[in-house]
């Protein structure tokens, strides 16, 4: 339960509720809105269907007349239809992406990108196999996640360090891959065969000693001494898909895909006489697929295995004479057991919609058929009979009328039983914030009806403690002022939670502002915007900071996740803090409250801005924490501007700041400026690099950014 709470930290995890669909549009045949817009109805039931031709090329060109949906048997009418065809960028032309991450996140209009969630099986991964699931895992995020795609990674074992919520930053996705680690019992037959292979040595041992005739038969079945423990680890991933199918239910309108990187489970579920925890695993693993199939969350299994002929495990009966009395320990017993484990695999990506990637060395393939269908398929909803069979399983079948086409689709879902349902849990967040701004931060994905910019620059707090610049910007035209006695009055609302990655809420803010404006000022704010400051004291850690924006007069509320890493700046040599930027034309946004400690360097206030003009000059600050040497020093600083497209410097300056000798660790603050009249339009990375003299420790922080003609 936890480990799932943490995945989709600050935000509500539904366990166990059953599903909400939700209330369709208007019905409509137009494939100009690619994902529809739901509203809440029980009765509403939401089909993704991915058609191919013989080819296997996604068809893109039918209307809802081609389709025909039935439910157990009765044809139903679709009230929403619906193609959605992301574009796709080829891996190429992704792997060519810079790999220095903006500082900002933004809010979109609304978020219409694909929706992955990774689940690394570390409990059904041979340890010798981790680097090829890594590789995997990595390959998919590298190749196949796109600007405005969201990802996240957990692993079964619930380890929390090696887990990732939902983001776009591929930086953190990856490097929470590199930190799996495969974990996977030794196989029951060669745990059996060890003991079978220890018995008959002691039995011959005894005959050998009273020259006894007696026979080594062992007329019992030896029971795997790791049952119990196999048994739990899976449930553990049963239970983990589950709850992640489970939350997934109140996302409509896209299709989620679950995408399962595992060997499957090890423990037979069928045998139910020799293992006492079959039958309670066998209805686990049909839970499983009942809530994926609940949720319209399509399992995506890839085994790391490939052409397997029977396990690895089976080199161990190289030089093993078979035992007529013990056949199920010979090569037999292990082939048994690699096809029970694909089957696992098999069998959940089949009922629900999605794919199974066995008995293939074509990875690569597997990975983009995922992304294919992840990006071009159609959305149909209709309503069922709520009265019929509450809580039982509806079969779904998708037809299409044109010959030779292929359609998948999940084969059916439980229908939701009210008296079974749960309560939502909420987001851990601030308290005293308003119904309206908590019930937006429980939602899982960004919500953009504000358009609202989001940075955050970590700085040296007190004690081992990071204290962490946040910048919160609105524009202008966004808000909904009320004139009222000659003054232009809004309120706004800012909610903003950091959660780390063991799933603990720190030091949350909550604030409030009345704007009360005379016309001069409203005229400049309502077309440049608002600016809020706030400063957070997080320890080292990962965080993913949680921002939610309300403007409680006009109603438009925005919800913005940063994913962040406070550093221990104390245990590093020498440390930059973030770059902060400043703008000589960025006086058009109101700043309702100055950063006390920023204000001290420069008066300008800091911008979330990211393009800019060949006018402008930039402004750049940061501080200098060196602990190279007690002694006073000169710590180099050098700030450079490449264009992204070929690599070369357009800019370059050089500085220096002298840290003054000391029992404690220095800290100098950096101010450089940066004129951008020779700085031809483009893409551009900023990159800010410290060199201690002592030492030569070296520090490097970057932020890319546009200038504009």
């Amino acid at each position: 339960m936890r480990r799932v709470l943490f995945v989709f930290g600050i935000v509500a995890a539904a366990f166990g509720v059953a599903g909400r669909a939700q209330q369709p549009p208007p019905q409509s045949d137009s494939q100009q809105n690619p994902l529809a817009t739901f509203r809440a109805d029980a009765n509403f039931v939401e089909v993704d269907a991915v058609v191919t031709d013989e080819r296997g090329n996604p068809v893109k060109d039918l209307s809802q007349s081609d389709f025909e949906v039935y439910e157990d048997g009765k044809l139903q009418k679709p009230s929403v239809f619906a193609l959605v065809d992301l574009p796709l960028a080829p891996p190429a032309s992704n792997a060519k992406m810079t790999e220095v991450e903006s500082d900002v996140r933004s809010t979109a209009r609304r978020f219409d990108g694909r929706l992955y969630v990774l689940v690394l099986d570390d409990l059904h991964t041979t340890v010798f196999r981790t680097p090829v699931v890594k590789n995997a895992a990595k390959k998919f995020i590298q190749d196949y996640l796109n600007p405005g795609d969201l990802a996240a990674v957990v692993n079964t074992s619930g380890r929390m360090d090696a887990s990732q919520e939902l983001t776009g930053s591929r930086q953190m996705l990856l490097q929470a891959i590199d930190r799996f680690m495969g974990q996977k019992l030794p196989s029951a037959t060669s745990e059996k065969l060890a003991i079978h292979m220890r018995e008959s040595s002691a039995q011959a041992d005894a005959a050998s000693t009273d020259n006894s005739n007696s026979s080594t038969a062992r007329p019992d079945p030896i029971s795997d001494p790791l049952d119990s423990e196999r048994a739990m680890n899976a449930r553990s991933m049963f239970d983990l898909v589950r709850n992640l199918a489970a939350f997934m239910t109140d996302i409509q309108g896209r299709r989620k895909a679950l995408v399962l990187f595992s060997e499957g489970i090890d423990y037979d579920i069928y045998d139910v006489f020799n293992n006492r925890s079959a039958t309670t695993l066998l209805d686990s693993a049909r839970e499983t697929i009942a809530a994926a199939q609940r949720a319209n969350v399509g399992i995506y299994a890839v085994d790391p295995r490939g052409l397997s002929g029977g396990g690895d495990d089976t080199l161990v009966t190289a030089n093993v004479s078979a035992d007529p009395n013990m056949p199920e320990l010979g090569p037999g017993g292990f082939n048994r057991e690699l096809l029970l484990s694909q089957e696992s695999l098999i069998a959940m990506a089949d009922e629900t919609g999605g794919t199974a990637a066995v008995r293939t060395n074509d990875i690569d393939g597997a990975l983009a058929r995922i992304a294919r269908e992840n990006s071009t398929y159609y959305l149909l909803g209709y309503h069922s009979d709520s009265n019929r069979s509450p809580g039982r399983f509806r079969k779904i079948e998708v037809r299409v009328k044109r010959p030779g086409l292929r359609v998948k689709a999940r084969r059916g879902y439980m229908a939701p039983n009210p008296k079974n349902s749960t309560k939502a849990r909420e987001t851990p967040a601030a308290g005293g914030i308003s119904p309206a701004l908590r019930t937006a931060l429980n939602n899982p994905l960004p919500i953009g009806g504000l358009p609202v910019r989001v940075f955050a620059a970590p700085f040296k707090g007190a004690g081992k403690n990071g204290s962490v610049l946040m910048a919160i910007e609105i524009d202008g035209p966004s808000l909904r002022f009320e004139e009222r006695d000659g003054k232009f009055q809004d309120k706004l609302e800012v909610s903003i939670a950091a959660v780390d990655y063991q799933g603990k809420l720190v030091d949350p803010k909550v604030q409030a502002f009345t704007l009360n404006l005379p016309p001069n000022t409203y005229a400049i704010t309502s077309k440049g915007g608002v600016r809020m400051l706030s400063r957070l004291s997080l320890p080292p850690s990962r965080y993913q900071i949680r921002v939610g924006v309300h403007d409680a007069q006009g109603g438009g509320i925005a919800t913005v996740p940063y994913d962040l890493v406070v550093p221990d700046f104390s245990k590093t040599p020498l440390a930059l803090s973030g770059l902060v930027l400043m703008s000589s034309r960025g006086g058009g946004i109101m700043t309702m409250k100055p950063d006390p400690v920023l204000n001290e360097v420069v008066p300008t206030p800091p911008t979330a801005v990211r393009r800019f003009l060949r006018q402008d000059t930039l402004t750049v600050i940061a501080q200098v924490y060196d602990d190279s040497s007690r002694l006073a020093h000169t710590v180099d600083v050098q700030a450079t501007i490449r264009r992204v497209a070929d690599g070369n410097v357009v800019f370059e300056k050089r500085d220096e700041r002298t840290m003054a000798a000391g029992a404690t660790a220095g800290a100098e603050w950096y101010k450089t400026d940066i004129p951008l009249n020779d700085v031809a339009p483009g893409k551009y990375v900023l990159v800010v690099q410290a060199t201690s003299r002592v030492g030569k420790n070296v520090a490097v922080q970057q932020v890319p950014f546009e200038v504009g003609s």
